[in-house]
């Protein structure tokens, strides 16, 4: 009876001829009041749960980068730079001089003077048959790679 009377309530109410007596009994029977209480129970369950989440995140984002700007490679002590020292160099006070007679100086011969230093040549000659690896796209592989061996051993 419960279904028929159902059945029947939905029926004027789609056909738009449902009295307000008639859809308090249909409020009644569908437990209506119940059911949207439960769905907006649970829809805001949902949406306080993404709520958070999205929060914790942001919040786990916010933490990340100030840990990283904080403490990251780019915060370095002090630029290391190279810095020049110049040794301090004490210099002794002369002692005071003790006149000499000065030697007299014989005067030089060609001969006694230094000769200035020659350009020191090698004694290696170079050698003039150095194998030479000419090739062009006929050649094989094997004569080209004991080209090569040969010039790197020589």
């Amino acid at each position: 009876m419960k279904n028929d009377t159902i059945q029947h309530l939905l029926e004027r109410y789609r056909q738009g001829t449902l009295s307000d007596s008639e859809l308090a009994d249909l409020t009644r029977l569908t437990h209506r009041d119940e059911v949207m209480d439960n769905a907006k129970r649970r829809a805001a369950g949902i949406v306080r749960r993404r709520r958070s989440i999205a929060f914790s995140v942001a919040g786990l984002l916010v933490a990340g980068a100030a840990t990283w700007t904080l403490l990251g490679p780019n915060q370095t002590e002090a630029p290391l730079v190279a810095e020049a020292s110049v040794p301090e160099i004490v210099v002794a006070a002369p002692e005071p001089a003790v006149e000499q007679a000065a030697p007299v100086a014989k005067p030089q011969r060609a001969l006694d003077m230094p000769r200035p230093e020659r350009a020191v040549r090698s004694t290696i000659k170079k050698k003039t048959d150095d194998p030479v690896v000419v090739c062009n796209n006929q050649c094989e592989a094997d004569s080209v790679i004991n080209d090569i061996w040969k010039f790197l051993t020589v």
